[in-house]
């Protein structure tokens, strides 16, 4: 029987990263305390750093759950702010409840102990391993990063995953000024561009701002700002029809019938699974000018239908790992090269349902180049009847954390 408070917290997300380890289940999926999803997600992202110090001090790996208990000490010990004496005794008596036995208990007593004392193991010198484990990046990827973009990149890049992301909201200006919304809640973060919000820490936790009544009222939503930066490329003007063509969860698709009320907006997915969330667009933000639909875009039966059209293209998410930590571990090389075959074949199928003199926005929360320009530059060269709108967004590393994303605006001559 759990004991305290903290113990059943931390339980919980020892049950989300076992269940993350066995399955796959993503640990966003779990209901889980603030400071659980701090911890689980911590975890997930230190993963390797966290697998080598455990392997570092024992002479043959323990048991996966065993696994679990030691990396969620490791890291209460060494990346947040509780005592060492703490996370010792509490790691062993999780140990104890979660049933792992008197033998595990004291291995992972020994091993907390040893580490208080003398502190993580030492990383290799050799580059690509120094990084992998350092930020707990596959060594492929790490490679991919070395030879595309070089040691500096590389580093700033992998340093980026293991941080905790900034947390931003989108205010409905159609209801209320990002300025009163941030004194109604009583939030201390920046504002951009007039539209959201920062949701700095010792601010009030997310699950109290979803559960307030301003949230309830549709005067905000959860989103990056990186969003408004792709929309902008759209250049979309009062009476326009805009399809939004791989919608799901309808963030950007919110994002666009709130800035464009007048515009005529389609939202729509192959997943209707997926779509369920944008109930949410008429029930809570009470959006009129937008409809949702079920659809395959490599199969839709539009014919120069739209004067704008978002393609928000599957992705392999490298560009938010710092969210979707889960990813950089199930995501091989192969995996990226064949999304860019999907990705291609979404542009080639999707441009018949553009107007002449319409523009198309590419756009992927990805900075590898075979998902942003080179997509582009082979679809330029099939398709001679498109150009390319000045510059391409590119989102990296920056002051405010928006997500790292790439856009590219293709206008039909």
């Amino acid at each position: 029987m759990l004991q305290n408070d903290g113990l059943k917290t931390r339980f919980s997300a020892f049950g989300a990263l076992v269940d993350w380890r066995k399955t796959g289940k993503l640990l966003r999926e779990h209901s889980l305390s603030p400071f659980a999803k701090e911890l689980a997600l911590g975890v997930c992202r230190r993963h390797l750093r966290l697998l080598h110090a455990i392997r570092k001090s024992v002479r043959r790996m323990p048991g996966l759950d065993v696994q679990c208990v030691l990396e969620m000490g490791i890291y209460q010990m060494f990346f947040m702010d509780v005592p060492n004496r703490a996370v010792i005794d509490s790691s062993a008596e999780l140990a104890r409840q979660a049933n792992l036995g008197e033998g595990s208990v004291k291995l992972v007593n020994g091993i907390l102990r040893r580490l208080d004392r003398y502190g993580l193991p030492s990383l290799p010198p050799q580059n690509v391993l120094r990084l992998s484990l350092e930020y707990s990046m596959p060594e492929w990827l790490v490679r991919r990063l070395l030879d595309c973009c070089g040691p500096v990149y590389a580093e700033e890049f992998s340093k980026e995953t293991v941080e905790r992301p900034s947390q931003w909201m989108r205010v409905n200006v159609q209801k209320i000024s990002a300025e009163e919304l941030q004194k109604r809640l009583a939030l201390s973060g920046r504002i951009y561009k007039n539209r959201f919000i920062e949701i700095p820490e010792g601010n009030p936790h997310l699950g109290e701002l979803l559960a307030s009544k301003e949230f309830k009222e549709g005067f905000f939503s959860i989103q990056n700002p990186a969003a408004l930066e792709v929309v902008n490329l759209l250049q979309i003007q009062d009476g326009m029809s805009v399809w939004d063509a791989c919608a799901a969860p309808g963030g950007k698709s919110a994002l666009l019938a709130e800035m464009y009320p007048h515009a005529e907006i389609l939202a729509s997915d192959i997943s209707a699974e997926r779509l369920l969330p944008m109930q949410d667009l008429h029930s809570r933000l009470s959006l009129s000018n937008i409809s949702v639909q079920t659809l395959d875009v490599t199969a839709h039966s539009f014919f120069e239908r739209f004067d704008r059209i978002l393609l928000d293209v599957p992705c392999s998410n490298l560009g938010v790992l710092s969210r979707r930590p889960e990813v950089k571990y199930r995501l091989s090389l192969k995996d990226v090269l064949d999304l860019s075959k999907i990705q291609f074949h979404i542009l080639e199928t999707a441009v018949s349902a553009l107007k002449k003199n319409g523009i198309l926005v590419y756009a992927t929360c990805s900075p590898e180049p075979v998902e942003t320009d080179k997509v582009v530059k082979k679809f330029l060269e099939a398709h001679p009847d498109f150009e390319q709108v000045g510059l391409p967004v590119r989102i990296s590393k920056n002051e405010f954390g928006l997500d790292r994303f790439f856009a590219a605006a293709l206008r039909k001559k």
